[in-house]
């Protein structure tokens, strides 16, 4: 089965954060997946938004914190658990422009070390 995830995007990050979000959040998709890469799942006019330093166009079906970001699947497979999905993400992006990491259920908050549950979208 896919994790679904959600990169929630600081409203307040400035148009260099955003572009660095935006370019390492383009290396982990390259590169994730156990070398297969999850590009082709990723939301491609969020993805050019945040390298060309702009929020994403907000979601009017979320709640208002979480309107900004990306959404994109993992493969099945790709890795161990949601958990693992949450934790190599966080690691990859800049803290500075990310709200929070949301993979099915497991959410972390900024760079914080702790894994809380995701609230319901």
């Amino acid at each position: 089965m896919s994790v679904y995830c959600h990169v929630v995007v600081k409203p307040g990050a400035t148009a260099g954060q955003l572009a660095a979000l935006g370019t390492a959040l383009w290396a982990w998709c390259t590169g994730a997946a156990n070398g297969d890469g999850v590009y082709q799942y990723l939301d491609n006019q969020g993805l050019a938004d945040l390298i060309a330093g702009r929020l994403p166009a907000a979601d009017p079906s979320v709640r208002p914190a979480d309107r900004w970001g990306v959404r994109f699947r993992v493969p099945d497979g790709a890795f161990p658990d949601r958990r693992a999905v949450v934790e190599s993400l966080t690691r990859a992006l800049p803290a500075a422009a990310v709200e929070a990491v949301r993979a099915d259920g497991v959410s972390r908050a900024g760079a914080g070390p702790k894994i809380v549950p995701a609230s319901p979208s």
